[in-house]
């Protein structure tokens, strides 16, 4: 499963949400996406099955993105 990661210079996620087909959910939207302020990023990442069942909240709280790598890294208590 995909998905899109709004984060910050630091890694820091600012918001998460999966990539789902809009057709199959009746959405009459053909394109959605997410628009980066200023010092933000966009990054599309691969979740593993690991995260892909996780609540969006978790990834959110719990994970950074690794921009480099273009993964989901735990942060450090």
């Amino acid at each position: 499963m995909k998905a899109t990661v709004l984060h910050d210079a630091h890694g820091n996620i600012l918001s998460v949400a999966k990539i789902g087909d809009l057709k199959a959910a009746g959405s009459k939207f053909v394109q959605v996406g997410m628009v980066p302020g200023k010092g933000q990023h966009v990054a599309e990442i691969h979740l593993d099955q690991e995260h892909a069942n996780r609540p969006l909240h978790e990834l959110h709280a719990g994970y950074r993105i690794d921009a480099a790598a273009g993964k989901l890294v735990k942060k450090h208590s």
